[in-house]
């Protein structure tokens, strides 16, 4: 579902002749997503480094849930790096190839960074519950500030 959404967008928008009136503002936000997605990479990779250091490299630690789980979202925050870097690439062909007469991004050029930029607002949805999780079995933040309401967050 993941890809699958932003082709269907990327058709859909395509085949019904979409323009985007201001890809300045999408250029500047896929930059800015860019550069959080790597940091939060970096932070992740923090985390992964504490729980090795507690049990070591075998696959067997009292974190395994939590060390797949930030293994798989270090996996899709690259992916999304990724994609807004393509975004930002679309967008700025798409600014010197396919502006109308009043400056708008029309057609393919406006189709395909709104598919892209579809798919990393995907992956934020995704990853942001699994950073949040992690963080707080990983720090063993107690029950009651968690936002959960069971789990294995200490009381």
């Amino acid at each position: 579902m993941i890809m699958l959404l932003p082709i269907a967008l990327f058709v859909f928008l395509l085949i019904r002749g979409a323009t985007l009136s201001a890809p300045g503002a999408l250029l500047t936000g896929a930059a800015l997503l860019a550069g959080g997605m790597l940091s939060a990479f970096t932070h992740l990779s923090t985390l992964r480094l504490k729980i090795t250091e507690w049990d070591g490299e075998s696959g067997e630690s009292r974190f395994g849930a939590e060390r797949e789980m930030l293994d798989e979202t270090a996996a899709h925050l690259l992916a999304g790096s990724f994609a807004c870097i393509l975004d930002a690439a679309a967008l700025v062909i798409g600014m010197n190839l396919g502006l109308d007469s009043e400056g708008r991004l029309v057609g393919f050029w406006a189709a395909l960074p709104s598919g892209i930029s579809f798919y990393v607002l995907l992956i934020f949805v995704l990853i942001l519950p699994r950073l949040y999780s992690a963080y707080v079995e990983i720090n063993g933040v107690i029950g009651r500030l968690s936002g959960f309401t069971q789990g294995k967050g200490r009381d």
